[in-house]
């Protein structure tokens, strides 16, 4: 990773159970991904033509179309389900989740959100505090979140918790490109190998059905219920 770090959140991170951020993107949007080397925010990908969104993104309940927004751990199923119902969705419905270096969240002035960020909005706090407020014993919502003793140590307490950081994203950041199945891999890996757009080395292809299901991830999260994470190549399909 280059660029200043909060050093504080970094060697949080860096003690902490975590393993990675996960952030969902539309399929169509990888080869400008890949092409351009960054992960941008959907205030940049608004000015792109080439870009698949929903005018409604800007909407952002949050507040911050300019930031990034990520999950910890695990992708947030629940923001997915809603964001591939969406009207924009329906001729592009394939679906990716980017899972991205934990570190990417000590860039200075990241924001935590210990709900979803559209709840967090206004309360979303920056620093080691915020990152500590993630994982809290109890976090009250709609509903009261509790850590149980079979919570994944990794996951944040409330399973939408997210986190505002800092955009665009250097596709160096990007650990694996998650498909739901083999046969979108295939597709997928097919449309960038025609377009000469290969990811790099250290881009890995995973296949976890789970990661697009708002259910699996629940019980993930809150009770340790983990689903395969399967790691693909074009030579094994």
């Amino acid at each position: 990773m280059t660029g200043p770090l909060d050093l504080a959140v970094a060697a949080e991170l860096a003690r902490m159970k975590l393993a990675r951020l996960a952030h969902f993107t539309p399929a169509r949007n990888l080869p400008h991904i890949i092409r351009d080397g960054l992960l941008r925010s959907v205030a940049d990908l608004a000015q792109d033509v080439r870009a698949c969104y929903s005018a409604t993104d800007l909407q952002r309940f949050d507040g911050r179309p300019d930031r990034l927004c990520c999950s910890l751990q695990y992708p947030n199923g629940f923001y997915f389900t809603i964001a591939k119902g969406r009207a924009a969705s329906v001729n592009y419905p394939d679906w990716t989740c980017l899972l991205l270096d934990k570190k990417v969240a000590a860039a200075p002035d990241t924001l935590f959100c210990p709900r979803n960020a559209a709840a967090s909005a206004g309360t979303a706090r920056p620093g080691v505090d915020g990152l500590r407020a993630c994982y809290a014993d109890t976090v009250v919502g709609q509903r009261v979140y509790t850590r149980g003793p079979n919570h994944d140590p990794g996951s944040p307490t409330d399973v939408q918790a997210e986190v505002l950081v800092i955009a665009p994203v250097s596709l160096s950041a990007i650990r694996a490109i998650v498909f739901p199945s083999e046969a979108a891999a295939e597709e997928e890996y097919g449309r960038l190998d025609r377009f000469g757009l290969v990811p790099p080395d250290g881009v890995d292809y995973v296949i976890s059905p789970g990661m697009f299901d708002k259910w699996a991830i629940t019980r993930a999260v809150q009770n340790s219920q983990y689903f395969s994470e399967t790691s693909w190549s074009p030579k094994a399909a």
